[in-house]
């Protein structure tokens, strides 16, 4: 009889010589069959419970070419774990007359397919079950129930026994870093690809694969965008795990594997079988409002329909993309209400004009986007840095401390009566206590007077950091303006600080229109930026009306003279 011999182990964590030792015993029974060994195949680290293994889908090929008239494995175990499998393996084999053998239990028939494969399936099943429950009681009790995470590392401690405790984790100082900046990046508008382009530059370490066979594999671990960003909804990728800010969440995706392929897919558990968060103080990299920035950035650009995302309704594809330039998206046409878009390689013109003929629009000059960008700036540089308007904001600035300093004295004789009352409840509930009254009866009371304390003592705190008259302002107060509006400015010619500076100062423009007067585009601005700068530029309405409108809040500036000041009311 001709043979071919399958052996398997199910993880590298088995004694190395599991499968040596299948085979020694293997090979000892066909020696006392006196059949032929004519081929060997094995799969090391492997689990039973699919039939997608190296060695054995190479042993289905060789029966494929013939010449084998019997398959030997130690048990049908270490086959398969799967009632499918096991059966389609079968039947297999026994269409190309192929006997299937194991040393445990003999010559396979469909009697021990049905039973074995049944108990072989429940097994793994009873397994999986076990592990899962030993794993929820781990995160329950604040351990590490999985992986680790990019950040952290292993903390090795022992009890009194000597056994090590499992679970432990500590934080990673240098990672540490990485991740806060990574955050910091992601929330001052940097893109993720940016982000990964410049750690790669840098020759900053990537984390590691989290499979064992990778680590042989001809592409090593690398930084990329989706290391970052991961899946929301399921807490993957560095942007999303909630360790970085104390909490440790678990089980809030199951993986299952692909019949079809072995491969396993997550799928998101529903909020009822996800374990409760828990608190992980020690490790926490990152403060709670720089993870807030982050989730706001991502969920203004949530896109696509999920059951969460119904309530927001979804950008569309353009408002998704990065705009390149400071009004990219904002400029629109005075004459025809068309946008202004691309109609060469640096230039942008009207797009009713160019696609609809100058029977729609006769507005055909066009302007840099990089000069138009530059006027804006210069504005921003050169207004809001004169004498009068800092004389203005040193004044506006001192009275309204001033008013807060002034209600901020004036309540405080009632903050203080509260705060004694709360203490007086407080005691008053800690001696009920004492006394063996039963302590949940105050648990909500207790909650609410801690948190209406903690809030009284904050005001006070508040309160005490205003400055006073006569520290209010340093006196150097307009140097050290006009270098932050300088390094504004500055920032856009730093890569590094571009993304930040860039999102701050668009968000403030609404509208830029383009009008053609004297064969020259006049440019006029709407929103915030506009409305700061007419209150630099006219003295006299230093202070905006309250019946001024918006449309009235606009500054015209003329395009085309080159880099100079930028010229308002023309």
């Amino acid at each position: 009889m001709r043979v071919l011999l399958y052996a398997r182990c199910s993880t590298d964590l088995q004694d190395p010589l599991s499968i040596d030792t299948q085979l020694t015993m293997c090979r000892r029974e066909l020696a006392q069959r006196k059949w032929t060994e004519v081929g060997c195949y094995t799969d090391g680290a492997q689990s039973g419970a699919t039939i997608h293994r190296a060695g054995l889908q190479a042993l289905l090929a060789a029966v494929e070419t013939g010449g084998v008239d019997v398959v030997f494995a130690d048990a049908m175990d270490r086959v398969s774990r799967s009632q499918a499998d096991i059966a389609s393996l079968y039947e297999r084999l026994k269409f190309r007359g192929i006997l299937l053998v194991t040393r445990k239990e003999g010559e396979v028939g469909v009697l021990q397919i049905g039973m074995m494969g049944t108990i072989n399936a429940e097994q793994i099943a009873a397994t999986s079950l076990k592990t899962r429950d030993a794993l929820i009681k781990r995160h329950a009790m604040g351990k590490n129930p999985g992986g680790t995470a990019y950040g952290y590392e292993k903390r090795i401690a022992y009890d009194l026994n000597g056994e090590r405790t499992r679970g432990l984790q500590q934080i990673v100082p240098a990672q540490a870093a990485i991740v806060v900046r990574i955050f910091e990046d992601y929330a001052a508008g940097i893109s993720p690809g940016s982000i990964v382009r410049r750690l790669t530059e840098e020759g900053v370490p990537p984390p590691r694969s989290g499979r064992r066979d990778r680590a042989t594999s001809s592409n090593p671990p690398a930084w990329t965008p989706n290391t970052l960003t991961g899946n929301a909804e399921r807490g993957t990728g560095i942007l999303n795990n909630q360790l970085h800010v104390g909490r440790r969440a678990y089980a809030r995706q199951t993986y299952r594997k692909n019949p079809d392929t072995g491969k396993r897919h997550a799928f998101l558990n529903a909020e009822e079988q996800q374990a409760t968060t828990v608190a992980a103080p020690d490790l926490r990299s990152v403060s709670d409002t720089l993870w807030q920035s982050v989730k706001d950035r991502q969920q203004s650009l949530r896109r696509g329909p999920r059951k969460a995302r119904d309530a927001v309704p979804a950008l569309p594809f353009f408002a998704q993309q990065r705009p390149k330039y400071l009004t990219s998206g904002k400029m629109t046409c005075a004459e025809c209400g068309s946008s202004y878009a691309k109609s060469g390689r640096t230039r942008f013109g009207c797009q009713g004009a160019s696609e609809k003929g100058s029977a729609f629009c006769e507005n055909r000059l066009t302007i840099r986007q990089d000069d138009l960008d530059a006027r804006i700036l210069s504005g921003l540089a050169n207004e809001m840095v004169r004498d009068e308007v800092l004389a203005v904001l040193l004044e506006e600035y001192a009275m309204e401390t001033a008013r807060l300093k002034a209600r901020a004295t004036d309540s405080q004789p009632q903050r203080d009566l509260e705060l004694m009352e709360i203490d007086r409840q407080i005691a008053l509930a800690k001696a009920a206590i004492l006394k063996g009254v039963d302590a949940s009866m105050f648990t909500a009371e207790m909650r609410a007077w801690a948190e209406r304390r903690s809030t009284l003592l904050a005001e006070a705190e508040r309160a005490f950091k205003l400055p006073t008259p006569t520290n209010l302002l340093h006196a150097d107060l307009g140097n050290t303006y006009r270098q932050r509006v300088g390094r504004l400015t500055d920032a856009f010619e730093d890569d590094a600080l571009r993304s930040q500076a860039f999102e701050r100062i668009r968000s403030l423009i609404e509208t830029v229109v383009l009008k053609p007067e004297n064969g020259v585009l006049a440019i006029y601005l709407r929103g915030e930026f506009a409305s700061m700068l007419e209150l630099c530029v006219c003295p006299e309405t230093q202070k905006a009306s309250a019946g001024v409108s918006g449309e009235a809040l606009q500054i015209k500036m003329v395009a085309g003279t080159g880099f100079e000041p930028v010229t308002f009311r023309l």
